[in-house]
């Protein structure tokens, strides 16, 4: 099985805070089209204004994906084959821990090492802004990543991403919402 990644956002926004039932009940009318298709649902971080979110699944292949978003009418801006790796397995937090995300793209393409490099040379400047990695999710292709911090705000990771010259899209906290029995 491979990893992939969904990349929703909701105009008008969900409604806050977002738990797990919550989504559940947003997310309903997939259950069919990914049992259909062998599709595993990992877990979502879900932005906390209700605007956004990044949903990780285990799947056969992505465009299995794609077509049980769009069976069951989901709104998916993008869709990714992913890798995932870091300090913290996103299965061991607890429900609704808030995390901050940072997107990011890259051209020309970065790889797993690039990353890893690039955190472990500027490990000083994390502890000092008091900020620490948890999990990333890069896209095969070395085109996307999904980065997640435990940090007091979304300002300190931004701060952070800018004084080690790390580009990145959007920067914004989230609720990591998973099944609460796994």
């Amino acid at each position: 099985m491979k990893l992939a990644v969904s990349q929703m956002m909701f105009s008008p926004p969900l409604s806050t805070p977002m738990t797990y039932n919550h989504w559940m009940q947003v997310t309903e009318s997939l259950d069919g089209c990914m049992e259909a298709r062998s599709i595993q649902w990992l877990y979502s971080l879900v932005s906390v204004q209700g605007d956004r979110s990044l949903c990780v699944y285990q799947v056969p292949y992505v465009e299995a994906l794609r077509e049980a978003y769009r069976e069951g009418r989901m709104p998916a801006q993008q869709m990714w084959a992913a890798e995932m790796w870091g300090e913290k397995n996103p299965q061991s937090f607890t429900q609704d821990t808030s995390v901050i995300i940072v997107e990011s793209n890259y051209d020309p393409p970065i790889n797993k090492t690039m990353i890893e490099a690039i955190k472990y040379q500027n490990r000083s400047c994390m502890h000092e802004l008091n900020v620490q990695s948890a999990f990333s999710v890069l896209s095969l292709d070395g085109t996307h990543s999904a980065c997640a911090f435990s940090a007091s705000s979304a300002e300190q990771v931004r701060s952070l991403s800018r004084k080690l010259g790390i580009p990145f899209e959007r920067v914004w906290k989230a609720t990591l919402i998973r099944n609460p029995v796994e």
